[in-house]
């Protein structure tokens, strides 16, 4: 018999999250739902946590969302436990942005569940200077009739927008009234600006702090209003190359652990060695640039970003809030709970956090080899 056959013969002890806390226990799986105490052989691990959300990623893998990769890459992220995530589009022709939302709703349409609830888009209502890697000839000044047509589209339900753009407040009004998340980026609005939209209940800024107005002690910009202001949801690429290990720490002193941790991962990010998705860019470890060295997308997990900071020191509790809880209660889900009787989706993890199996209505999606040398 086999850990992957019968994942019920055994029970797994370790810290586990409980209650919005780590609680020393056991547990076992029973019907696909967890049940306390002990069944089977004990295997014990150092943590047993929920999984990971990611709610800003591209794709992954050699996929692109783009490309309609939806199946291949919802397993490529439950297997590395992240069990939330939100398929981001870059700017384009919105005629193809509506072919991609239409695959998007055949897809999810054929599963009872699925870690993907909506899209997000990144434009196309952005800010020229601010573009990053965005596509400039997709940026799209305020219209009415583009608005119309944007919002129109369902399956888009985050979308990223430069405040200081005229029509900026209709626009926000418009979708914030559609029960749309528009969120602040690409953007070099000033902090008047943001405070505009603020107090409309704009409430969410794009891969903070990369392509926003940078902090002034004259002019706070984007980046000093996403320090000022509270309520917010600020998702952060943590990865150490598109924000230093030394602001991740600042922000945390700062705002304390009510950031998302975000991967924003482009195809390139963990594809086979036969893929061919890496030769537009220039590659250097996780650093992945365009040819003529813009910084892209991140090629960074996040479960891989936080093996990083617990490695730097950060509590194992801020850490499941930034990279699982923080993102789910801002989209109005549950976070996770390894409860008496809750569904048995859980991750047991190393020292460092290490994803060493995953579990899924009590079935074992993925197992280490750590977890092997141990049974």
């Amino acid at each position: 018999m086999t850990f992957v056959s019968s994942p019920t013969s055994f029970c797994f002890s370790g810290l586990i999250w409980r209650d919005n806390r780590l609680q020393q226990g056991t547990i076992h799986i029973e019907e696909g739902r967890i049940k306390p105490g002990r069944r089977g052989r004990v295997v014990k691990v150092p943590y047993i946590l929920p999984p990971f959300a990611d709610p800003h990623l591209h794709g992954g893998w050699g996929a692109s969302f783009e490309d309609g990769d939806f199946g291949y890459l919802e397993l490529k992220l439950k297997k590395s436990g992240v069990f939330l995530a939100i398929p981001t589009l870059s700017a384009a022709d919105l005629s193809h942005i509506r072919q991609v939302a239409l695959s998007f709703q055949e897809y999810v349409s054929q599963r009872k569940e699925s870690v993907f609830p909506f899209l997000r888009m990144e434009g196309p209502f952005i800010s020229e200077g601010k573009k990053g890697a965005q596509e400039g000839r997709f940026i799209q000044k305020i219209e009415p009739e583009r608005v119309d047509h944007f919002l129109s589209i369902p399956q888009i339900k985050i979308f990223t927008f430069a405040p200081e753009i005229d029509g900026s407040s209709e626009l926000a009004k418009r979708a914030l009234a559609l029960d749309k998340i528009p969120s602040v980026g690409h953007s070099q609005g000033t902090l008047k600006d943001f405070d505009r939209v603020y107090k409309l209940g704009v409430r969410h800024i794009t891969h903070y702090p990369n392509a926003l107005s940078p902090l002034h002690h004259r002019e706070l910009g984007l980046v000093g209003a996403g320090l000022l202001y509270d309520n917010l949801q600020l998702e952060v690429i943590g990865d150490g190359i598109h924000t230093s290990f030394e602001f991740l720490e600042l922000l945390l002193k700062v705002k304390g652990p009510t950031f998302a941790l975000i991967s924003d991962l482009i195809p390139p990010a963990y594809a086979p060695p036969e893929d061919d998705s890496g030769q537009k860019y220039n590659i250097q470890g996780k650093k992945i640039m365009s040819p003529g060295g813009v910084l892209m997308g991140g090629g960074t997990s996040v479960p891989e970003q936080v093996v990083q900071l617990k490695k730097k020191g950060w509590p194992v509790e801020v850490l499941i809030k930034v990279a699982s809880e923080n993102a789910r209660l801002f989209l109005n889900y549950s976070p996770g709970n390894i409860a008496e009787g809750s569904q048995a989706n859980f991750l047991l993890c190393g020292e460092n956090l290490e994803v060493w199996a995953v579990f899924e209505k009590g079935q074992c999606l993925f197992w280490g080899e750590a977890l092997h040398r141990k049974i």
